[in-house]
């Protein structure tokens, strides 16, 4: 898998160069991720062709690709704030992209973490994948998405009175509770 060695360019701005397995190595316009505008052209052109191949029914995951796009955001947040380490702001938004489509935190967090060779990140890896989670666990993002159960009982936990049921969830307008 050629994957692994552009999360790191993604995340210490190297040049298109160091990378082993791209010819030309410049590319064909020679254009470089070396500002946050670069960056932010790439995450929005990586999204753009995630959703042109998922929309046309196209073999191949989107997982990976997810993790590409949210590392180009992470680094273009780190323009913005430069003293964000641009490792965890990397990895931060990567998951935090992943998981909004998957549902997969601990996952999610675990492969970024152990790939990226960055262990240690972990706690703050998953924080961004559990606020990931709940902050889109209504928004379906993709046709194939289910509804958690354990999302959906955890969000309507009260003493004594059991949560929605997994089918009431989808249900449109089922989102808010009787008092």
């Amino acid at each position: 898998f050629w994957g692994e060695w552009e999360v790191g360019t993604i995340a210490t701005l190297s040049p298109a160069s160091d990378l082993p397995h791209v010819w030309p190595t410049a590319g064909l316009t020679g254009f470089e991720m070396d500002s946050a505008t670069g960056c932010l052209i790439v995450g929005f052109a990586k999204l753009a062709a995630i959703s042109l191949t998922v929309a046309g029914g196209y073999r191949g995951g989107f997982i990976f690709p997810f993790f590409a796009a949210g590392a180009a955001f992470g680094r273009a947040l780190c323009f913005a704030f430069p003293d964000l380490s641009p490792v965890i702001a990397t990895l931060c938004f990567a998951a935090g992209i992943n998981v909004a489509i998957t549902r997969t935190a601990l996952a999610t967090s675990l492969i970024l973490c152990f790939l990226s060779g960055e262990q240690f990140a972990l706690p703050v890896v998953l924080a961004a994948s559990i606020v990931s989670l709940f902050a889109t666990s209504y928004v379906p993002f993709i046709k194939s998405q289910l509804a958690r159960s354990d999302i959906d009982y955890s969000l309507y936990y009260r003493e004594n009175r059991p949560g929605p049921r997994v089918q009431d969830s989808m249900r449109p307008g089922a989102m808010s509770v009787d008092a």
